[in-house]
């Protein structure tokens, strides 16, 4: 094929995308509006924020969502969720209410898929843990937080703002009824690094968490549409509480009918809007639907670490993270040799991130934890620490 063949392709290709976009919502984020902090150059089909669906799992701890509890511990079952498994839910929901609302699907896979790129080992007692561990050097975990982080500071992946903004004010644990893009939301990359300070020393508000896009907006939402149900049946599954013992307020127990009908209300209060908004009925579902899940499966003993375990890991965890900054002060050398050298290919991009937080251990320690695997993490501890008598239930127990 010669080069005015090729040329033509791209041009059709390029023509096919600019109507595709033409026929989006008015409030859905555009290819001119996404912000990097490079010039970056496209080619004619990887534009925009294709790129950053992408990056993103190419990145090393999206392979590790796998290895990442997302409520159950120490369970050896295949069937219950994982943070991938999630993450996953998470991007497929979204997309398929993104496209009938008349969203940036690509937006919104990108920013699905990388919510949770910061979540610590053990799921959020983990993250308990670690915050714990870390505001006793002055320093506030947020996984949250801490995937905005790992995106702009640590591996410097040159993402769009319009993601690492997603990301950073995804609250899967606050419900609203509404979702609209505020004068307080990030749009531009000074406002983005002043708010992670002030994250990092826990003093940013609920209220300037809002995502900047619809698309971010919608992504939020749909982080708990995607937990609520599935929560569920995996506890189910393993015994912890029966799908008999929850309620039906209005939008269903089992995970497919929660999805459904939460998608038809989000499509049927936000079409043509410039907000993602919730109906009275859907938006008091699921708050009673949350405060069951609470009582019944987040702050129970049964999520696969005892009362007993858990001031165990506590105890752990904040072990590790005194051993991490005692190394990056001058120890061992063992970060050097198993965590900076897997955070990202370009090494020249973990060099400045190492030079930035040299005098920030308190933060390195946080992002090696933070970076690890629940297997990992235990495994970190037993060579390098002490050990700890914690093995996972057997598959026919």
């Amino acid at each position: 094929m010669d080069e005015r063949e090729k040329q033509l392709i791209r041009e059709k290709i390029l023509k096919r995308a600019r109507q595709a976009e033409a026929e989006l919502s008015p409030y859905a984020a555009r290819e001119k509006d996404c912000l990097r902090r490079s010039n970056y150059e496209y080619n004619f089909y990887r534009r925009g924020f294709v790129r950053d669906c992408e990056a993103v799992i190419n990145l090393a701890q999206y392979n590790r969502y796998g290895g990442k509890t997302q409520v159950f511990s120490l369970h050896a079952n295949n069937d219950i969720s994982t943070r991938a498994s999630h993450v996953g839910l998470v991007s497929r929901i979204a997309r398929t209410i993104g496209r009938a609302l008349g969203l940036n699907c690509d937006l919104i896979e990108a920013i699905a898929c990388a919510h949770d790129l910061g979540h610590a080992p053990f799921g959020h007692k983990g993250e308990v843990w670690l915050n714990d561990a870390t505001k006793k050097h002055g320093y506030t975990f947020a996984h949250h937080v801490q995937s905005a982080r790992y995106l702009d500071h640590i591996t410097r992946s040159d993402m769009s703002l319009q993601v690492i903004d997603g990301v950073l004010c995804h609250n899967g644990e606050c419900v609203l009824q509404t979702y609209r893009p505020n004068e307080r939301a990030t749009r531009d990359f000074a406002l983005l690094e002043e708010k992670l300070e002030r994250a990092y020393n826990g003093r940013i508000s609920a209220e300037e968490l809002m995502p900047a896009t619809l698309e971010g907006c919608l992504v939020r939402i749909c982080d708990v549409i995607a937990y609520l149900g599935k929560d569920r049946q995996d506890a189910d599954r393993l015994g912890v509480h029966p799908l008999e013992g929850y309620t039906d307020h209005g939008a269903g127990i089992l995970n497919h009918k929660i999805i459904r009908a939460a998608g038809e209300d989000i499509i049927f209060n936000s079409f043509g809007k410039d907000a993602i908004c919730l109906s009275d009925e859907l938006y008091a579902a699921l708050i009673m639907g949350m405060r069951e899940n609470y009582a019944f499966i987040y702050k129970s003993e049964s999520t696969g670490i005892t009362a007993r375990q858990s001031e165990q890991m506590a105890k752990a965890v904040g072990e590790a993270y005194e051993f991490a900054i005692d190394d990056l002060k001058g120890g061992k050398g063992v970060l050097d040799k198993i965590y900076f050298p897997y955070i990202y290919a370009n090494l020249d991009f973990v060099r400045a991130y190492r030079l930035d937080d040299k005098d920030r251990p308190e933060r390195v320690a946080a992002d090696f934890i933070a970076s690890m695997c629940d297997d990992y993490f235990l495994s970190f501890y037993n060579r390098y620490i002490g050990k700890l008598e914690l093995k996972k239930t057997d598959y026919f127990d």
